[in-house]
C-alpha cells in the first residue's frame, strides 16, 4: 500500500474519531505531523502492564486490541477501530495499570505524548473529553500496580488467595485429636464444625494457654478450650476487607466461609502473616506496635514511620481513600494509646488525686469524622459523669486537667499540633450536665461568634471510655434541636449555615481560581478551606437538621441527605463525587510533598498543575459553589453573589 494511501487512512481515522473531530480541519490535518503508524502481529505486546513507559495516545485503525489486567486474569476492555488506549497512563503517569496486547494483525496511530498534552493544555473542549475516562480511574477501584512491579494485592479476592483445604474437626473432637491433627496436616490452627455451621477455631496458642498451661487433661473435647464466636468472611470479600476486620476486630485469623443456605462451608483460613507474605508492609503489625508500645517515645517513632507507610501504600497503587481509612485507625489506635498510658502513669504517680467518675475522650473536628490527614491538627474534648458534689468537682477538675494536659503534650510529639480545641483547655473539659448546657446555649441561644468556635464539636466521636456519656450528650443534642425547630425562624441553622457560606471555592465569574496575592502562599489556593471545608459544613448542617447523629463522617452525611431530601439529591450525589476527589488530590499532594522532603501542607499552585487536573479542580469548585447556593435558598439566607 503506498504512502499516499496510509496518510489517507490516517486523515480519515483522525476526522472521524472523538474528540479529534471537533477539532478545525487545519489543526487535524497539522497532527498527521505527529503521529506514527504502528504495526502489531497477533499475541504481540504493546504497552506492558507495570510499565512507566507511555509513548503517547494510542488509535485504532484496524484490527483489534485486548486490555487485560494480566494478574487477575479479568479482561477490562477490547479496542477496535476508532478506539484509543493510553490516555490513563499519559495523563497521570506511573506505571500501566493493564497490557495492551493485539488479539489479531493491528494496526494503530500513534500520536506523539508532547502533542497530546499541548492539545490538553490549549482545547478545553478536548480536555474535558477526557475527563470522563480518567474519572474512570481516578479513584482506581479496579487492580493496581506497585511502581517497582509488584503487584498491589489488595483488591484481590479472597477466593484468589486460597490454595488448600482448611482443616477441620467436630465437637467431640479431643484437644489430643486435634494436636495431631495440626501436627499431621502441618497447620497452625483446625477450625471446629458441627452441623453446617463454625463453631469455633482451636490455635496452637489454644493448646499452649488454655490446656497446657491451666493443666487440662489432653482428653478434654475441643469446646473446653476452642475461641469461640469466631468472626468469618466471605470469599468475594477483598484482602483489604479482611485487613480492616483483623485491625477493627483485634485479631489475627479470619475464616473464610461461603455460604449455601442455613450451611456454612469452610473455603479457608486467613491470617495476618498470610496479608505480611502477600504485602510485605503488613498494616497490622504496626497497630500490634501501637498496642505493645510502652511509652510516648516508642510511639512518636512509630507516628514517624506511619508517614512513611503511607507514603509506600500510595506509590503501590492504594486508593486515597484506603489510605485515609488507614490512617483514621492508627490515629485511632494512638491516642488510645496515649490515654492508656497517661493514665496508668497518673495513677501510679498521684493514685490519691484520682477520682472514681467515669468518662470519655472524645475525638472532634476531622478526627471525629475520621477524616485526617498528613497534617492535621488535634482536637478533642473530654466528659465526665456528674460529681455528686463541691468537692468531688474540684478534684475531678484536677484529675481530669492531669490525663487532658498529659495527653495532648503525648499528641503533640507525635506531630498532632494542638489547634484551639483540645481538651487541656477547661472549656472543652466538662462534666455531663454541663456540656448539656453549653450545647443546648449553641444551639438555643444561637450566636455567630460562639458558633463559629463550637461547630466542630458537632462531630464528636467517643474513641475511649464511657460511650454511655456521650450518648446521653447526643439524645440531649436531639431534644434541643427539636425544641429550637419551633421556631419559625430556624435561628441556630441559619447562624450555622452563615457561618459555613464564608468559606467560598477560589473561583472567580469567569470560572478562573482566585490565588493568594501576597504573603508566603502568593499564587496559590488552600485546597482544604477553601474546598473540602463547605462541603464539610454543609453536610454537618444537613445532618443536624435531619437530626441524623449516627455518623460524622462528611460522605456519610451526604449520603444521608441525598436519600433524606429528594430535592437536593442530584446536588448532593455531585457533590460526593467532587468531595471525594478533592480529598483524594490533597491527600495525594501532601504524600508527594512529604516523599520530597517538604512539609505537607493544604496550598497549592493550581496553575502549575496539568490542565486536566486543573478542570477537575475547578469543575469540582463549581459543584461546591452549587451545592452552597441550595444551602442558601434552604435557610432561606439574603441571596448572597458567593463567586
Amino acid at each position: 500500500m503506498s504512502s499516499s494511501a496510509i496518510a489517507d487512512r490516517i486523515r480519515a481515522l483522525i476526522d472521524h474519531t472523538p474528540p479529534f473531530d471537533r477539532l478545525p480541519e487545519d489543526q487535524r490535518a497539522g497532527l498527521l505531523t505527529d503521529i506514527s503508524v504502528e504495526y502489531y502481529s497477533t499475541g504481540e505486546v504493546i504497552i506492558e502492564q507495570g510499565s512507566s513507559s507511555h509513548k503517547g495516545l494510542y488509535i485504532v485503525e484496524s484490527g483489534t486490541v485486548r486490555l487485560m489486567d494480566v494478574e487477575n486474569q479479568r479482561l477490562l476492555d477490547k479496542c477496535g477501530e476508532g478506539d484509543f488506549f493510553g490516555s490513563f497512563g499519559l495523563i497521570k503517569g506511573g506505571v500501566s495499570i493493564y497490557e495492551a496486547k493485539a488479539v489479531e494483525p493491528t494496526v494503530c496511530a500513534l500520536l506523539k505524548a508532547s502533542r497530546f498534552h499541548e492539545i490538553l493544555d490549549k482545547n478545553e473542549d478536548i480536555a474535558a473529553f477526557f475527563e470522563s475516562d480518567i474519572k474512570r480511574y481516578v479513584r482506581r477501584m479496579d487492580k493496581q500496580v506497585d511502581v517497582t512491579g509488584a503487584h498491589l494485592l489488595f483488591n484481590r479476592r479472597l477466593h484468589q488467595l486460597v490454595h488448600r483445604e482448611p482443616v477441620t474437626c467436630s465437637l467431640r473432637t479431643t484437644a489430643r485429636q486435634a494436636a495431631q491433627l495440626m501436627r499431621r496436616e502441618r497447620v497452625g490452627s483446625v477450625v471446629v464444625v458441627e452441623e453446617g455451621r463454625v463453631a469455633g477455631i482451636v490455635t496452637t496458642r489454644d493448646l499452649c494457654d488454655r490446656l497446657v498451661a491451666q493443666g487440662l487433661s489432653p482428653e478434654v473435647p475441643v469446646t473446653a478450650i476452642m475461641s469461640t464466636p469466631v468472626i468469618t468472611i466471605e470469599p468475594e470479600a477483598s484482602l483489604f476487607d479482611a485487613m480492616m476486620t483483623m485491625i477493627n476486630s483485634r485479631i489475627n485469623r479470619l475464616i473464610i466461609t461461603d455460604r449455601e443456605g442455613d450451611q456454612e462451608k469452610v473455603a479457608g483460613i486467613l491470617t495476618d502473616r498470610d496479608i505480611a507474605h502477600y504485602r510485605g508492609q503488613d498494616p497490622i503489625a504496626t497497630i500490634d506496635h501501637i498496642l505493645y508500645a510502652q511509652s510516648v517515645a516508642e510511639l512518636v517513632s512509630i507516628r514517624a514511620d506511619t508517614n512513611e507507610q503511607m507514603w509506600r501504600l500510595y506509590r503501590q497503587g492504594l486508593q486515597a481513600d484506603m489510605i485515609n481509612r488507614i490512617m483514621s485507625v492508627f490515629y485511632d489506635r494512638l491516642v488510645v494509646r496515649i490515654l492508656e498510658l497517661a493514665e496508668q502513669d497518673l495513677r501510679m504517680k498521684h493514685g490519691s488525686m484520682h477520682v472514681d467518675l467515669p468518662w470519655a475522650w472524645v475525638r472532634v473536628g476531622s478526627g471525629g469524622r475520621r477524616e485526617m490527614v498528613l497534617n492535621s491538627q488535634q482536637a478533642n474534648m473530654l466528659i465526665h459523669a456528674n460529681p455528686e458534689s463541691e468537692e468531688q468537682a474540684k478534684r475531678a477538675q484536677t484529675w481530669f486537667s492531669l490525663i487532658a494536659t498529659r495527653v495532648n503534650e503525648g499528641l503533640q510529639a507525635c506531630g498532632f499540633t494542638q489547634s484551639v480545641h483540645v481538651a487541656r483547655d477547661p472549656r472543652w473539659r466538662k462534666s455531663l450536665r454541663e456540656w448539656k448546657r453549653t450545647y443546648r446555649e449553641w444551639i438555643l441561644e444561637a450566636d455567630s461568634e460562639k458558633l463559629k468556635d463550637g461547630s466542630i464539636f458537632f462531630d464528636l466521636r467517643v474513641i475511649y471510655g464511657q460511650k454511655g456519656l456521650v450518648e446521653e450528650l447526643k439524645a440531649d443534642i436531639v431534644d434541643a434541636l427539636n425544641i429550637q425547630a419551633m421556631d419559625p425562624d430556624r435561628t441556630f441553622l441559619q447562624i450555622m449555615a452563615t457561618n459555613a457560606l464564608e468559606h467560598k471555592p477560589p473561583l472567580n465569574f469567569f470560572r478562573r481560581f482566585v490565588v493568594e496575592r501576597s504573603g508566603g502562599h502568593r499564587h496559590t489556593i488552600n485546597i482544604r478551606d477553601r474546598g473540602t471545608l463547605p462541603v464539610v459544613e454543609a453536610a454537618r448542617i444537613l445532618a443536624l437538621e435531619l437530626r441524623y447523629l449516627e455518623s460524622t463522617n462528611t460522605v456519610d452525611r451526604l449520603q444521608y441527605a441525598a436519600q433524606a431530601i429528594p430535592e437536593l439529591s442530584r446536588v448532593l450525589e455531585e457533590t460526593l463525587e467532587a468531595y471525594r476527589f478533592l480529598v483524594d488530590f490533597r491527600l495525594e499532594e501532601q504524600l508527594r510533598a512529604f516523599d520530597s522532603g517538604e512539609e505537607p501542607s493544604n496550598y497549592i499552585d493550581p496553575y502549575a498543575l496539568p490542565r486536566l487536573q486543573q478542570n477537575l479542580i475547578r469543575n469540582s469548585f463549581s459543584t461546591v459553589l452549587e451545592l452552597q447556593e441550595s444551602i442558601a435558598h434552604r435557610y432561606h439566607l439574603a441571596k448572597k453573589r458567593l463567586i
